[in-house]
């Protein structure tokens, strides 16, 4: 009885193989990962089975690039699979457009000359803000505190923002503590103030590499 199971199993493992639509996948680039149905199958180039009458779910995922998604289907009625898929993935621009970053949405504390006036110090920091961003939401000399109003961009797939905020941490030694805040909705179109739909990552845009040198190096001379 047992035997007789078994080689119906065989049967219609054979069965299903035979019948089953095959598609060879393949990347660009060669180091994309596929998933198929949402497991990880390998990347840059695999052979897809479609068993007789199921759909399977592919997606071709790397970071830096927009995720692409094809659905094969060996069903009656139904477009039939191609033998073979060329996969090519866009970058994402939201992503190539900044860059890993150690700073951001964290506090950089940076001391101002000794002996430099609190006036001259804020003078500085509010000109090296206003050479990147327009509007200053808030602005605070006597506090020392300064936020900028959001910055934002939207791409096909992502929106990003960021905002600056500056406040005195000390008066002597006269310091402030500087940071980026930098966040994206993983949604293109999503409005800059949406508060709810944003997190954190740690990246800037490259518009502003360099700028916590520029600022260090004002307040210090």
């Amino acid at each position: 009885m047992k035997l007789n199971a078994l080689f119906l199993l065989l049967f219609i493992t054979l069965f299903i193989t035979v019948h089953a639509k095959k598609v060879t996948v393949t990347t660009s680039p060669q180091t994309a990962r596929i998933y198929v149905n949402g497991v990880l199958m390998g990347s840059g180039k695999i052979l897809v089975t479609i068993p007789k009458k199921e759909c399977v779910t592919v997606e071709i995922r790397m970071e830096g690039y927009i995720q692409e998604t094809r659905t094969y289907c060996s069903k009656k009625g139904i477009t039939p699979p191609p033998g073979t898929d060329y996969i090519q993935l866009q970058q994402d621009e939201s992503y190539t457009s900044s860059l890993q970053s150690d700073i951001a949405n964290t506090d950089v504390l940076i001391h101002a000359k000794p002996g430099k006036s609190r006036e001259e110090a804020w003078k500085q920091i509010v000109s090296t803000v206003l050479g990147k961003f327009d509007v200053l939401e808030n602005n605070d000399e006597r506090a020392g505190y300064l936020r900028t109003s959001w910055n934002g961009s939207s791409f096909k797939t992502n929106t990003v923002r960021i905002r600056l905020i500056v406040k005195q941490a000390s008066e002597d030694p006269l310091a402030y503590k500087i940071k980026f805040v930098f966040e994206e909705s993983g949604k293109p179109g999503t409005a800059f103030n949406a508060d709810e739909l944003y997190h954190s990552v740690n990246r800037l845009p490259k518009k502003y590499d360099g700028f916590m040198e520029e600022i260090t190096t004002k307040l210090k001379n």
